[in-house]
């Protein structure tokens, strides 16, 4: 069911789309009633009412239509009818009545010289007043008028401060969200470079030992054809996978190119230096074991460099987040043509990434290096609560499996 919207609250925002229209009806209301008044007031010893008399109220209601696109002409314009119309002994009427609005007005669209302005010039008109005090006001009604005058003034004056208030939390709000959109953007450009670097070691690792075996095959094809086959051999072998890596990197960093890339170092880490992180981690305070399924041969260096970073990732945000008795078990699931890995941790159920937002939440620029990460290859990545407790993070990572032997018996022995 829509919900019901109130009469208040549809009011106010027909107001907001036509607020003319309202105030012309205010002013209309004003003048009717002021030009009646003039006629009907028989009560105290007034001037009889001419069509002098008549402009006179006109001019201090008729400009409130335009109450919110002038607001300090017509409180001076209002302000100088009422006097005149007290100064010529006419009844007041309603004139009183609509400068309450043009006070509140003032104080709530002007800023705080023109406010100071309007009470200024209040301040000269209810003097007058006070001095040539007309039938119909004795001093208990000045002094009443004067508070309700100042009310105005003060409430106008609440309502511009809120107004302001919202205003400056809405522009904070949207500075905050154009400053995390170019974090965010910095964040993945830094993460692309730092894939780029990873990947041009392993580029350039391959590219070494295709200079190496070619060498070798040069060297021996005339003595040892056998030991030629197998550096020839070695060389498809490298090739192939180097122009796999290069394939991938140019669908995700097109935007990269012309960005020199990093000093030769040697090739990136892969699964097979799990132990050594691992070892790390424990010894800063968090047990971790290692869970494997299948066999590691195969993989590619890229899927393999991505997959330890994934767990690096994982293991340090259980290390800084998880709490000071959380233990991590890393599972890591060979298949054909297929890399699984899993971190899972009993701590506090809710991890957060290295550069302080939450992962599950899918905005922390962890989870977006992962995502850059696992994008190249195709692949998914999760992270969340536990169902059980604790905080899990999971990736699936393929590749295309060139026919090594790897373990496809579809057994999962990860403890969960």
């Amino acid at each position: 069911m829509r919900p019901r919207i109130g009469p208040l609250r549809r009011l106010r925002a027909f107001d907001h789309r036509f607020p003319m229209v309202l105030d012309a009806f205010w002013a209309t209301l004003f003048a009717v009633i002021g030009v009646v008044g003039l006629y009907a007031d028989k009560q105290y010893d007034f001037r009889e009412a001419d069509p002098f008399a008549v402009i006179v109220v006109l001019a201090g209601t008729v400009p409130y239509t335009w109450r919110r696109r002038a607001p300090l002409p017509v409180l001076v314009i209002s302000a100088t009818a009422t006097v005149l119309i007290v100064a010529l002994n006419y009844p007041t009427t309603v004139l009183p009545l609509a400068l309450v609005l043009g006070c509140y007005t003032v104080a709530a669209l002007c800023d705080r010289r023109h406010t100071v302005f309007g009470l200024a010039l209040m301040g000269v008109a209810l003097t007058y007043v006070a001095i040539d005090r007309p039938p119909d006001l004795d001093r208990l009604g000045l002094v009443l008028n004067s508070a309700i005058y100042a009310s105005a003034f003060a409430f106008g004056e609440s309502a511009r401060s809120r107004r302001l208030y919202t205003a400056g939390l809405e522009e904070r709000a949207v500075l905050l969200e154009r400053e995390r959109a170019e974090e965010a953007a910095r964040a993945v450009a830094q993460e692309r470079l730092q894939i780029a670097r990873e990947l041009h070691d392993v580029v350039a690792h391959s590219l070494s030992v295709i200079a190496v075996q070619a060498g070798v095959g040069s060297h021996v094809i005339a003595t040892d054809p056998e030991e030629a086959r197998r550096s020839l051999d070695a060389i498809s072998t490298t090739s192939r996978s180097a122009m796999v890596e290069m394939r991938r990197i140019l669908g995700v960093l097109r935007d990269s190119d012309g960005v020199q890339a990093g000093p030769q170092h040697a090739p990136a880490p892969g699964l097979c230096q799990l132990p050594a992180l691992v070892a790390d981690i424990d010894r800063a305070g968090v047990p971790v074991r290692i869970d494997t399924v299948g066999e590691r041969n195969g993989v590619p260096p890229g899927v393999d460099l991505t997959a330890y970073r994934i767990v690096q990732e994982a293991l340090t945000n259980v290390l800084k987040h998880a709490g000071p008795t959380a233990r991590a078990t890393v599972h890591v699931r060979y298949r054909s043509g297929t890399v699984d890995v899993r971190v899972d941790d009993d701590g506090r159920g809710c991890a957060v990434t290295s550069e302080g937002a939450e992962s599950g939440s899918g905005s922390g620029n962890g989870l977006v290096g992962m995502r850059e990460r696992v994008a190249m290859f195709g692949g998914t990545v999760s992270a969340g609560p536990r169902p059980g407790g604790g905080y899990r993070v999971a990736a699936h990572l393929p590749y295309a499996d060139d026919g090594g032997d790897h373990d496809d018996d579809g057994s999962d022995r990860a403890d969960r």
